[in-house]
């Protein structure tokens, strides 16, 4: 019954117009969006306006919320899911920002950019999210990294194996993220992947995730197997996007 409750919100929430203010934002601070083609752009508009909606948002240490944060969150949200749908989402309900980056009361200093929980709420440091965003190439973007989180723990567990498109998915699945996920840990400077994804499995398909769509030509050529497992989950391929001459 609430499946049913959901699909009907969201699909009036599609209908509602696109605020025309969030334009101005997306070209300035979200440079992704101008590569996609306009069947891409529309979609991903959909999908973000639906996520801003839907989704609480709370700001940490006194920040105040404003519409510039949640369409650049939203947009990262919505870029990672063109392929697949709002339900890699179904568990996330609240988004929780800092102004930057913060640290766990009783710990040991050690700063925090962003964390996913399993009860369904994302928090992110404002400035780790426009750094990373502003950089398109460097493998690294917090956004993008805790809601590969979110689709991970849609299984229930933060396991590295979000939920795949078939059975027979897993098998390959496992086989060749266990194969790099050792390779990273033995050799990093060899990987595509950053370091921090050698953590564990769920770190890597976190990391791996930010290589596919922000190295995504380097990973195809020396990884081409780990790129084609991520290609098959989000039904995308970034690299052949990359490769595509640009319009002068």
């Amino acid at each position: 019954m609430f499946g049913l409750w959901r699909g009907w919100r969201r699909r009036r929430l599609a209908r509602r117009p696109f605020p025309e203010q969030w334009e101005a934002i997306l070209k300035e601070r979200f440079p992704a969006a101008a590569s996609l083609s306009a069947e891409e752009a529309e979609r991903f508009r959909t999908l973000l306006k639906v996520f801003l909606w839907e989704k609480h948002w709370f700001g940490a240490q006194g920040l105040e919320v404003t519409d510039e944060m949640k369409v650049v969150i939203s947009a990262a949200a919505a870029r990672m899911i063109l392929g697949l749908s709002l339900e890699a989402y179904d568990r996330l309900t609240e988004i929780v920002i800092y102004p930057s980056h913060y640290v766990h009361p009783g710990e040991s200093g050690q700063a925090v950019f962003g964390e996913a929980h399993r009860w369904g709420v994302v928090v992110l440091s404002w400035d780790a999210v426009k750094h990373g965003i502003a950089n398109e190439e460097d493998g690294h973007d917090t956004a993008m990294h805790e809601f590969a989180h979110v689709m991970d723990a849609s299984t229930g567990a933060f396991d590295g194996t979000p939920p795949l498109h078939a059975a027979a998915d897993y098998h390959v699945w496992a086989k060749v993220c266990t194969e790099h996920f050792r390779r990273l840990d033995a050799s990093p400077h060899k990987s595509v992947v950053r370091r921090y994804g050698a953590t564990n499995e769920a770190e890597f398909f976190a990391c791996a995730t930010e290589a596919f769509f922000e190295k995504s030509v380097q990973l195809e050529k020396r990884a081409p197997d780990l790129y084609a497992e991520l290609k098959r989950y989000y039904r995308l391929d970034p690299a052949a996007k990359r490769r595509q001459p640009q319009a002068t």
